[in-house]
């Protein structure tokens, strides 16, 4: 069951929107330091309020859907949306104004 996990779209699925996420945490991260408005103090929360909640949540449901076959749907919407919500930000606002 184990080995099944790891091969499937679930998981597959859950490792690309975390690395989507991950890129956009760290994209704002050199965002601040290029304005030298990066504070270690704050990282802290940032990384509480607005990382955490989409990773834990999202881990949530792959597992569910893994042993809840009608699980899937949700998941699968759910990851779409992220991906959706976070490529933007990430790969079209932030490298723009990273690079400009």
């Amino acid at each position: 069951m184990v080995i099944g996990l790891f091969s499937s779209a679930i998981f597959k699925s859950l490792i690309m929107v975390v690395s989507i996420i991950m890129l956009d945490f760290i994209l704002g991260v050199l965002i601040s330091r290029k304005k030298e408005t990066f504070d270690v103090g704050l990282l802290p929360k940032f990384i509480a309020t607005n990382l955490f909640p989409y990773v834990g949540g999202l881990v949530v449901l792959a597992l569910l859907s893994v042993y809840l076959a009608q699980m899937e749907y949700l998941y699968y919407t759910a990851v779409g949306l992220v991906t959706l919500k976070f490529s933007k930000e990430a790969l079209l606002d932030k490298i723009t104004e990273l690079f400009s």
